[in-house]
């Protein structure tokens, strides 16, 4: 049974969840659309399309340093209502992009954005919430993300379908004018918290951190080894290379669409759960469940496959789509906590930076990994890969909790 401690009441949860519902909302009314906006609207062909996702990753991951800088100077307040001035800047162009060269400057501007905002994400909710309420928080965040994208896209495509180009624009608009409230919302929420556990108390008699001490930190690395381990072959894939696999199961669009539908509503029902799980078993624990369950999702997205009949691979496809969920679940409110548990306490900002970098990085070399794998290689191809990156990421996370005891004398911390 958990204790009560943790559902007091946050000061700031609320607002804090209203602006991320409407960020999410607009990146919601975007998911259906965008592709097929920069092919039939700005009519660029598909390299055109391609260079637009790439640039939009890559400078989320050029800004990564700035975003340090920025945070470490100015605290992560100047970060966010620099990233919410891109992100916006980013989208707004887009609504008036009628050439390639605009297409890349937008791409380019909200990317940026969007790599400065998660940068520093992690400081900024240890500010406003303090360490303790972390998982909390981001466990709230998960299930907004799940429930406000998925209205987003329905109204995103109902939009295109009754008003053609105006509800394009509607829907570009809206989605830039989302990160400008997510981003005053959040400096409020800074300035007002401004008293809050601070993250960046560099004590006297602590010697300052070389620049990159992250990345050379041995324990810190076996975390990063992990977070990119499972973006690579989970969290990076599962809106591009799981629709594709899907479709080689010869599962209609509809059907597709039925098991998005299955995994989203997966995570708003079962986050809360999830959390609880998460308090009574540990970060470390809760992370080695959700890799079971992505293994489990696995066989049962292979049994999909090998299966005859539209409605027995509509129904195993749903199965994988909510034990998909469940590992997000458990990794929502498990992965930050860890960071904040080993990066020491001037040099939070840098270390969660870098999980952000290696999020990023993740995120863009999944489709470009996996989709060719499973073109050329097959599906039996993809499952090998996904079975050795499931193990990769349980030997990561095993030497980071072996690593972190050794640290335990002189760093006392509960995973």
């Amino acid at each position: 049974m958990t204790s009560a401690a943790p559902r007091a009441p946050l000061p700031g949860y609320g607002a804090f969840l209203t602006g991320w519902g409407a960020t999410t909302f607009g990146s919601g009314l975007m998911l259906p659309i965008t592709v097929t906006y920069l092919r039939e609207v700005l009519r660029l062909p598909l390299s055109g399309v391609s260079l637009y996702f790439a640039l939009y990753a890559l400078s989320g991951l050029v800004v990564n340093p700035l975003a340090i800088r920025i945070g470490r100077a100015h605290g992560p307040g100047t970060s966010v209502a620099a990233a919410a001035v891109l992100q916006a800047s980013g989208w707004g162009l887009f609504t008036m992009a009628d050439s390639m060269p605009l297409v890349v400057v937008a791409a380019a501007l909200s990317g940026a954005g969007t790599g400065m905002y998660y940068a520093v994400q992690t400081p900024l909710l240890t500010r406003v919430f303090g360490d303790g309420a972390l998982s909390r928080v981001l466990s709230g965040q998960n299930r907004t993300t799940a429930l406000t994208m998925t209205v987003g896209t329905l109204v995103g495509g109902q939009a295109v379908h009754r008003f053609g180009a105006d509800g394009y624009t509607a829907c570009l608009t809206a989605n830039a004018l989302s990160y400008l409230v997510h981003g005053a919302i959040l400096v409020s929420l800074v300035r007002t918290y401004e008293g809050a556990p601070a993250i960046r108390p560099q004590d006297a008699g602590a010697p300052r951190r070389a620049r990159g001490w992250a990345l050379r930190d041995p324990v810190f690395l076996c975390l990063l080894v992990f977070q990119f381990s499972l973006v690579i072959f989970g969290l990076g894939q599962f809106d591009s290379v799981v629709p594709a696999i899907l479709g080689n199961a010869q599962l209609s669009v509809t059907a597709i669409s039925v098991v998005m539908a299955c995994n989203t509503g997966g995570v708003i029902v079962l986050q809360g759960l999830a959390l609880r799980v998460v308090e009574r078993i540990g970060y470390v624990g809760a992370l080695v469940a959700a890799i079971a369950s992505w293994t489990a999702a696995l066989a049962v997205l292979g049994c999909a496959l090998l299966t005859s009949g539209t409605l027995p691979k509509v129904v195993l496809g749903a199965v994988f789509g909510v034990l998909f969920a469940v590992g997000e679940c458990l990794i929502a409110p498990s992965v930050q906590p860890l960071v904040t548990t080993t990066a020491p306490p001037d040099s939070l900002e840098s270390y969660a930076a870098a999980t952000s970098l290696a999020h990023g990085l993740g995120a863009f070399l999944a489709p470009l990994v996996l989709l060719p794998v499973v073109e050329t290689a097959g599906t039996g191809a993809y499952f090998v890969l996904q079975l050795g990156g499931f193990g990769l990421a349980l030997y990561a996370l095993l030497s980071f909790r072996r690593r972190t005891a050794r640290r335990r004398e002189t760093t006392p911390a509960s995973l």
